[in-house]
């Protein structure tokens, strides 16, 4: 029996509170690229001069980039997050919570901070996705 792994039903929401506390659906992913969270490290390695390795667990940001495509309504929350991040001068937490029904899983982004993003699509021969990335301090 074939694994399912169907990305078509998977179901983003973003909450800033002070902007959409009751979050927002993100749709109109980009067709190559949705969601995707940088690789974890775990540990921090050194070699000493003696060869021997010590090794140091450590916890680290959680990036994510959602791409979206130009014509995306979910754009338009991006834009307010930044004109609010640069008029008010202060940071909006962002919650973000990703749903894999494929998987059964549920993935929850916690205390984040919109690092990255555009105001203008590439103007190719068509319009191109946005990338919006987002540092979180946690994930469960």
């Amino acid at each position: 029996m074939a694994k399912n792994v169907t990305a078509l039903n998977a179901n983003v929401v973003m909450v800033v509170d002070e902007l959409f506390p009751q979050g927002v659906r993100l749709e109109q992913f980009s067709t190559d690229a949705a969601v995707s969270q940088g690789d974890d490290t775990y540990a921090e390695t050194r070699m000493g001069v003696d060869g021997q390795m010590v090794t140091g667990v450590i916890d680290q940001i959680k990036t994510v980039t959602i791409t979206l495509e130009p014509s995306s309504p979910s754009i338009q929350y991006f834009k307010t997050l930044a004109k609010a991040i640069r008029t008010n001068k202060k940071h909006y937490p962002i919650t973000l919570l990703v749903n894999l029904p494929a998987t059964g899983e549920t993935f929850t982004y916690s205390n984040g901070a919109l690092k990255t993003g555009k105001l203008l699509p590439d103007v190719n021969q068509t319009l191109q996705p946005i990338a919006y990335t987002i540092d979180f301090e946690k994930v469960v």
